[in-house]
């Protein structure tokens, strides 16, 4: 199946069963890669990397943006913010990240993301696996679904690759890969640095990471994996900056700006203001095959730092500087798997355990900020998973797959000292139908119970923040969800998947900063019930010998039902979404790495609820278009590569989150050498 645009299509391949048979019938589209007909892979997409690293100061937001089902809302250019990637209108904290086999999704506090996608390089990564839904039991805590991100491994020729590119806004992108196995030994180490200006006022980023892993193959079946990736980067703070203000600047477009995470903080913040974080994570993995079982264990640790300088508007003096370590996490998972006649069984248990560091203030002049200010203790294990699952992939039929999935989920929030512990044990049945009436048709049914826990900040808030009177308990997010869909590709050359979901939450756990209601602080609370609903179309073909073509079209519509706050009911969806978007690409690629590509995105208009300053209200986002090029020439087969592109090519004025502006027409041009 084929990526080549960077985009994703939902499909079903039947190319095993042909190579059976002698002849590949499949659609020669390298973009997504399924590898099972009839199973529960018809929930799994693959997307490789490689086109992406061609994108000057591309992460990995680039690399999902364009696929149905995805919404992406970026706030400038390159740095960080909530919310960037939503899976079916659904945050990064409602489903899972994982790299190699386990969470990046970290406590998101102090100012820290639940997922920080700018500190995600790809100059390691293979692939990305997105599985829309939670209908696979080996996957909890999640409503939207799991984005496995997987890294390349170790290659028996030696691999050296370094690229370097620019873009507007004094925007520089250089990283390098070295990858090789001598023996039972292997080695992947890769480097990137990037920086920008920025769009927006006070929107600068430098950014550095290096990654390394180390393989040592067992006899037989089997590896032991060391992993380490390290990332520093300096985040400007963006800058309000609005007509009609006293500190307006006219050179920079007009934008809300950064806000400032605390309890009762008053500071506006002044040019200059920026952040510092490091961030490491450490992996060990153990797989084996023992008595005819493939076994899995892991150990996983996240632990990343940050300090905040803060400026003030109108005299430029450092008001604050503080040390507010934003996540500290750790884990492990023992997983088996065996194939027994004709079901493919696996089973498995995992921990997942989120916690920080404590704030320390280096400086608070409070001629310029007021509030309370005292340093905090940290606090690691605030939130305990345990879990364990078992599924079963039984191949009923030549034609007939069915999928049965069990998962128990016992969390913990469990801090004594600001909240009360809360404790749940749910148990999430999951069921799919995957049948082939024809050669050129697969479709599938899935129902699943899918819970999602409380985060730490909606946690923490619940009992810290505004307390309406008639909130209920604070619990998990509760949901069942419905699929149906199929892929056809009885027409040469061409897959088309279609897809209707349907969700239906009880107890969807809202967040709000404060209003016009509660000031100077937040509420968290539950809503009965919400319910997402969507249509998802896919269509890849390949014209004629390295010409393809793809098209995308997403429809969407959410609802809710007993919102407390919001008793006016100015608006009875949950978020920015748009109801329709669609994608349109086509490519030329040839085997000798040269490549053209021109792609189309366009996104509806989108009604978003704000709190103004003394009422509820609507902000609009306008629909938009954008219109993307990409070229990349061999200057010397399988060595080196000249790639330059535009992206908005039509100068297109949109914004993917409301009040921030995203950049013009920007070109950008780079080299890569392999050896």
């Amino acid at each position: 199946m084929f990526g080549i645009f960077g985009f994703i299509l939902p499909c079903v391949s039947l190319a095993d069963e042909e190579k059976k048979e002698g002849v590949d019938k499949s659609v020669k589209l390298e973009r997504i890669v399924v590898t099972s007909p009839r199973t529960d892979e018809v929930l799994k997409v693959e997307i490789p990397v490689v086109e992406s690293t061609y994108q000057v100061g591309a992460t990995m937001v680039d690399v999902l943006d364009g696929m149905s089902g995805i919404d992406i809302g970026r706030t400038s250019l390159g740095t960080p913010n909530n919310s960037m990637v939503k899976i079916r209108g659904l945050g990064e904290d409602r489903y899972i990240v994982n790299l190699d086999g386990r969470p990046l999704t970290g406590a998101g506090v102090y100012g820290g993301y639940y997922v920080d996608w700018s500190m995600l390089s790809l100059q390691d990564i293979e692939k990305i696996e997105v599985i829309k839904g939670a209908y696979l039991a080996e996957y909890g805590n999640t409503l939207g679904g799991v984005i496995n991100v997987i890294p390349k491994e170790p290659t028996e020729k030696l691999d050296f690759r370094i690229a370097a590119g620019i873009k507007e806004y004094d925007t520089y992108d250089v990283h390098a890969l070295i990858s090789k196995r001598t023996g039972p030994f292997g080695i992947v180490v890769g480097g990137g640095y990037q920086e920008t200006d920025g769009y927006l006022r006070n929107n600068y980023m430098e950014r550095k990471d290096i990654s390394a892993a180390f393989s040592y193959y067992l006899p037989g079946e089997g590896k032991i994996k060391i992993g380490v990736r390290y990332n520093e980067g300096e985040y400007g703070m963006i800058i309000e900056n609005m007509k009609g203000s006293a500190n307006y600047d006219s050179s920079y477009p007009e934008s809300d700006g950064d806000i400032l995470i605390g309890t009762g903080f008053k500071l506006t913040l002044g040019d200059g203001s920026y952040y510092q974080k490091e961030r490491y994570e450490w992996d060990v993995v153990l797989e084996k095959n023992l008595f005819g079982i493939d076994w899995e264990a892991r150990y996983y640790l996240n632990d990343e730092d940050r300090t905040d300088y803060v400026y003030e508007e109108t005299s430029g003096a450092l008001a604050m500087k503080r040390d507010a370590p934003p996540d500290y996490s750790w884990g492990w998972s023992f997983k088996g798997g065996k194939v027994v006649s004709n079901h493919t069984l696996k089973a498995g248990v995992e921990g997942n355990y989120l916690g920080y560091g404590g704030i320390t203030y280096k400086h608070v002049d409070k001629t310029y900020i007021g509030g309370w200010f005292e340093d905090s203790e940290e606090k690691h294990e605030l939130s305990k998973v345990n879990s364990a699952f078992i599924q079963d992939r039984w191949s009923l039929l030549s034609n007939l797959d069915i999928y049965l999935g069990l998962r128990v989920d016992d969390y913990k929030g469990d801090d004594n000292d600001d909240c009360e512990v809360v404790e749940n044990t749910p148990i999430s049945p999951k069921f799919g139908i995957f049948y082939s009436p024809m050669s050129d048709l697969e479709t599938f049914v899935t129902v699943a119970r899918a819970v999602n826990f409380p985060t730490l900040p909606k946690y923490y808030w619940y009992y810290n923040g505004h307390q309406p009177t008639d909130r209920k308990a604070l619990t998990f997010e509760d949901s069942m969800q419905y699929e149906i869909g199929g892929t056809y590709k009885g027409i040469r050359d061409t897959s088309i998947s279609a897809k209707v979901y349907h969700y239906d939450i009880d107890d969807y756990l809202r967040w709000i900063f404060g209003t016009f209601d509660f000031k100077s602080s937040r509420v968290v609370y539950n809503i009965d019930n919400v319910k997402l609903t969507g249509f998802e179309l896919d269509v890849e073909s390949k014209l004629f010998n390295d010409v393809y073509a793809f098209a995308n079209y997403t429809y969407q519509i959410t609802d809710k039902e007993g919102d407390i706050l919001d008793k006016s009911n100015i608006s009875d969806e949950i978020s920015e979404l748009p109801e329709h978007k669609f994608n349109v690409g086509i490519q030329y690629k040839s085997d000798d790495g040269a490549l053209a590509r021109l792609t189309l995105k366009w996104v509806d208009s989108r009604e978003v609820p704000i709190s103004a300053a003394n009422k509820a209200d609507t902000g609009k986002m306008d629909s938009y278009s954008l219109l993307n090029c990409i070229i990349k020439y061999p200057v010397i087969k399988d060595h080196s590569y000249l790639y330059a592109g535009c992206e908005n090519i039509l100068d297109e004025e949109y914004e993917e989150s409301y009040g921030y502006p995203m950049p013009d027409r920007m070109f950008y041009g780079g080299i890569e050498i392999r050896f």
